[in-house]
């Protein structure tokens, strides 16, 4: 299927298993089957009968902030990959697929005419809507901007995808001060190909223009949720 249009890499904090990353908080393994398309699901159809005048509607459920509960299943990261693809103003062939485990947080292979996007099965029960919508425009802008592989990169293409990424995140709705916060919530990682993870959210963070202190606030509110899981 085709539709339209990858920070965090940070994502290749993707390069760090991810049983290394946040395992120890959970205790049941969540193995996820293989979906056969990449197909977008469709918007629900909201109807049913009306409400009389004499009954009293009902207040509208609170849910959850996505930026902090879980996916609510595997075809909620279909949707959120689709809306950042699409606000990218690309277009990609792309399908999503339940990772290795151990292995990266996330990974893209392909070419923009033909890409997968796998996702650590465990990880996929666990990390927020919000930071998957990161995670994915970082690594649909390793493609779109042609910078490089996961195997081949620096950390100056890997700051770009962040950036570019987050654009694509951003212009899809999500938040971009809760994905740096979760981020700083990780150690902080160093190589030669990816830089260092903190050093990252710090460059995002100027780019943008976020204040350090909404993201260390943020930080604290990812920590707590993690905390309660």
């Amino acid at each position: 299927m085709v539709v339209t249009t990858e920070l965090v890499g940070l994502i290749h904090m993707t390069t760090r298993p991810f049983h290394n990353l946040l395992l120890p908080r959970i205790a049941v393994l969540l193995v996820l089957g293989a979906l056969p398309s990449c197909a977008e699901p469709a918007a629900p159809v909201h109807g049913g009968a009306g409400t009389s005048p004499t009954q009293k509607s009902r207040p509208p459920e609170k849910r959850p902030d996505s930026s902090y509960r879980p996916p609510r299943g595997f075809t909620e990261l279909q949707s959120v990959a689709g809306r950042v693809a699409r606000a990218s103003g690309h277009k990609i062939v792309w399908r999503l697929q339940p990772g290795a485990n151990p292995g990266p947080l996330v990974r893209i292979r392909g070419t923009v005419n033909d890409c997968t996007i796998f996702v650590h099965p465990l990880a996929a029960r666990k990390v927020p809507p919000n930071t998957w919508a990161f995670l994915f425009g970082h690594e649909f802008a390793h493609l779109t901007e042609n910078l490089g592989t996961h195997s081949a990169t620096s950390p100056e293409n890997e700051l770009q995808a962040d950036i570019t990424g987050a654009r694509y995140a951003m212009a899809a709705g999500y938040r971009i001060e809760a994905f740096l916060g979760w981020v700083l919530t990780e150690p902080d990682q160093k190589s030669d190909s990816h830089g260092s993870l903190h050093q990252r959210v710090r460059a995002i963070a100027r780019k943008f223009g976020v204040p350090w202190r909404t993201i260390e606030r943020e930080s604290k509110r990812a920590a707590s949720y993690r905390a309660g899981r």
